[in-house]
């Protein structure tokens, strides 16, 4: 293999010594990212005060409680990321 440049034959050094160590992390990253963002989407669905809303808003917020929990489990099967 012909390398363009030094810095295609170092990420090869780097893939070859480290490869599975970058793919743990990657995965690691995705989980971490994915924990995150559910946690956080889930907060704020459900730190909304629903005594306020109108009958349709309630409606609305009862259908993205039922979303979120539908998405939470798929991201947990998708990523492991214990939620």
């Amino acid at each position: 293999m012909m390398w363009r440049d030094w810095s295609d034959f170092w990420y090869d050094c780097a893939d070859f010594f480290f490869g599975k160590q970058m793919d743990r992390a990657y995965k690691q990253g995705i989980r971490a990212g994915s924990e995150y963002a559910a946690r956080n989407i889930s907060n704020k669905i459900h730190n909304v005060k629903t005594k306020e809303m109108t009958k349709t808003q309630r409606v609305g917020h009862d259908a993205a409680v039922e979303a979120m929990i539908v998405a939470k489990k798929e991201i947990m099967r998708q990523t492991g990321a214990m939620l």
